[in-house]
């Protein structure tokens, strides 16, 4: 076979292999991502009315790879680091696992909180080489579910939303020098994207 059709196969080849790949992981997310749009309809509802901006589905560069956060948060606070969880049942404990019972079926769930510690300090990190260190940070896990039971501290439910962002206080920070620096960093690469989602040793739950 000539070298210029081996390689048409080649490419043929891999372009299908990053099509099952994209399926698949969209097949995968589509649950998650069910919760992450009830999330940002909140988030978006706060930021339109206290001024203000939401990205949601960020990926950022972390170490030699990267890490997708749910939701980013910008506004007179500073920054708001959101992760959803759009899981079901009766959720308890406050250390590196959560326990998760659904009728007689018992999970254990990585601490989102632990997840969404390492999501904060990225964006700190960003935020510290933009010369912007005194912006603050907050993260906060959100159970979008409204089928979850929470007996645990680790996140709150998806009703008391507008009341903690209510609560966030305005401290006159330049969120928009925040976004501009977080949204220069961004990777926008999709197949550095997918890499992400896919590889096999990811540890998000």
């Amino acid at each position: 076979m000539p070298v210029f059709y081996r390689c048409i196969w080649i490419a043929a080849g891999l372009l299908g292999l990053f099509l099952l790949l994209w399926l698949g992981n969209r097949f995968s997310k589509r649950r998650g991502r069910k919760g992450e749009r009830l999330v940002a309809a909140q988030l978006r509802r706060f930021a339109r009315k206290h001024g203000g901006r939401v990205c949601s589905n960020v990926y950022l560069p972390l170490y030699k790879g990267t890490c997708e956060i749910d939701h980013l948060l910008f506004g007179s606070f500073g920054v708001l680091v959101v992760e959803t969880k759009h899981v079901g049942g009766e959720i308890s404990g406050n250390g590196r696992e959560l326990r998760q019972v659904m009728g007689t079926r018992t999970h254990r769930l990585y601490n989102p909180q632990l997840q969404n510690k390492t999501h904060v300090d990225n964006v700190r990190h960003h935020l510290r080489k933009a010369g912007l260190e005194g912006m603050p940070v907050q993260g906060l896990v959100v159970f979008s579910n409204p089928r979850a039971v929470l007996h645990t501290d680790a996140g709150i439910p998806l009703s008391r939303l507008p009341e903690v962002l209510n609560r966030l206080p305005d401290s006159r920070q330049p969120w928009e020098s925040a976004y501009a620096a977080l949204r220069r960093v961004q990777v926008r690469n999709p197949l550095r994207q997918l890499w992400h989602d896919w590889k096999p040793h990811r540890n998000k739950q």
